[in-house]
């Protein structure tokens, strides 16, 4: 997980989106059942795009390239289950992978003296502050009560992260070993790969950069 930004609204929820809380509050107001045209308005394209956009193509909670094996699913940080009125709402959406979208689920806390409750929010917290890196490790903090609930739900030291952020530092283990091999005069080019590495539009680059922080923090780059 890392820090994310909201990007500009979608036009199709800037004009509609009023139009479809109300309708849909409407709905639950009068006891019926809402359709599932009615609750999966926000599925648009439109939407879905400006997600990808936003997350760089990768699940907001895991870092895994979602659309290279799927088409990646539009998450509700607040669940439209327990909170129908953001079920449109474009700083409650995001793009998520479907494992910790199921994981996830509709968990929701409604208890405001208590925020140690909620999951991490990538939009929100600063995911230093509840997870702990090193290597492919990513657990949470023993002294973040939201680290360790969100543990419980999206599990991101789930064996399979495990396995690919495993592979994603064994490369960066590779870079570093060609930099510190290479002549004076290529440095600066194997530095540039090492760099090229740990952009934001990387898998795991969160988990990367703490890596690479490591390792310069121990003279090793």
């Amino acid at each position: 997980m890392i820090p994310l930004k909201k990007e500009a609204m979608p036009a199709i929820l800037a004009s509609k989106a009023k139009e479809w809380t109300d309708e849909l509050m409407d709905t639950l107001a009068r006891g019926l059942k809402p359709s599932d045209t009615l609750k999966n308005r926000y599925n648009q394209p439109q939407i879905k795009d400006a997600l990808k956009k936003e997350t760089q193509g990768k699940c907001a909670y895991c870092e895994s390239k979602v659309l290279d094996v799927s088409h990646g699913d539009i998450e509700h940080i607040l669940p439209k289950s327990k909170v129908p009125a953001k079920a449109y709402d474009w700083n409650n959406l995001t793009l998520a992978c479907s494992v910790c979208n199921g994981g996830k689920g509709d968990y929701y806390s409604n208890d405001p003296n208590n925020s140690q409750d909620d999951l991490v929010d990538p939009y929100k917290d600063n995911f230093l502050d509840h997870y702990l890196f090193y290597r492919e490790v990513v657990s949470p903090r023993p002294d973040s009560m939201r680290g360790m609930q969100t543990e419980s739900y999206i599990k991101l030291a789930r064996g399979e992260l495990l396995e690919s952020r495993r592979r994603r530092m064994d490369f960066l283990d590779g870079l570093v070993m060609a930099h510190s091999l290479a002549e004076p005069k290529y440095k600066a080019l194997t530095m540039s790969q090492i760099d090229k590495a740990l952009k934001i539009s990387e898998e795991y680059c969160g988990s990367s950069n703490a890596y690479i922080d490591f390792l310069k923090s121990k003279g090793v780059l």
